[in-house]
């Protein structure tokens, strides 16, 4: 019946973990895009002068990882093309720092996920969040979910491409303050990409549970599609402004606006 089907979880009534996505779930997708990526391409000359980094090794290690990640690419590559036009023959006459800053924008500009460029950009997040100066993103529902999950007994781990690292900086410098306390586990690319149903059965093993135990909250239809193929229990869509639109598929699972609405009453 329309009762039964599509019913959204309440916990702890349901289930008692909680994995959850960060972009499109607990943070804006435009978080990523509108904030982060500029941060680090408006940054990239003042990390290189902040102390420590200057002492040569560090910065030959970012410039190199750069010229490998630009190697990598087809010769007729638009980055390839954009960073030979700044450089017009002059390479001698311009400063590492300069050079450096080069590299970033031509790869950024084609939006080119490459290992030098991602490690970078990691370090000038890291920065971005010890000074201050930056801010991770949350939802104004996830804090008190949190909190609501801690007074039911309710564990929460997050699940997300981003590294491990990435995601205790983001959670650890918040709009709503640190957040790290609140997570049981962290779990990224290495337990398996996020479109394959053998990664949530590695979680779940991970977490010394059965997979049909977990609720897992995303905003990208294939990861819903993977998690329900390995026996996940409740297999929750996330809608929020400016996350993608649903198709057909998305429409099968349960469909949330707020965290808050998993928060059930009974134990």
């Amino acid at each position: 019946s329309d009762l039964t089907e599509n019913k959204t979880p309440l916990l702890p009534r349901d289930c008692r973990t909680l994995l959850l996505d960060i972009e499109g779930c607990t943070t804006s997708i435009s978080f990523v895009h509108d904030v982060l990526f500029p941060f680090a391409r408006n940054h990239v000359k003042k990390y290189l002068s902040e102390e420590g980094v200057d002492d040569g090794r560090d910065k030959t290690a970012i410039y190199d990882a750069l010229v490998e990640d630009m190697k990598n690419l087809a010769e007729d590559h638009p980055s390839r093309k954009e960073f030979e036009g700044t450089m017009n023959g002059e390479s001698s006459s311009i400063s590492a720092d300069d050079m450096i800053v080069n590299y970033v924008n031509a790869l950024m500009n084609h939006d080119v996920k490459a290992t030098g460029l991602k490690g970078l950009q990691g370090k000038i997040w890291k920065a971005g969040y010890v000074s201050g100066e930056l801010k991770g993103h949350i939802y104004d529902d996830f804090r008190p979910l949190l909190e609501w999950c801690k007074s039911q007994g309710v564990s929460v781990s997050i699940y997300s491409s981003g590294s491990i690292d990435a995601q205790k900086m983001l959670f650890g410098h918040s709009t709503s303050g640190d957040l790290c306390a609140y997570f049981q586990s962290h779990f990224d690319t290495t337990s398996g990409g996020k479109k394959e149903a053998e990664s949530y059965r590695a979680i779940a093993k991970a977490m010394k549970l059965k997979p049909e135990e977990i609720c897992f909250v995303s905003d990208a239809e294939a990861e819903l599609v993977a998690a329900k193929e390995a026996g996940i229990g409740y297999p929750v869509m996330s809608v929020r402004a400016g996350n993608k639109p649903l198709t057909d598929v998305g429409r099968e699972f349960p469909i949330i606006s707020s965290l808050l609405q998993l928060c059930g009453s009974g134990k």
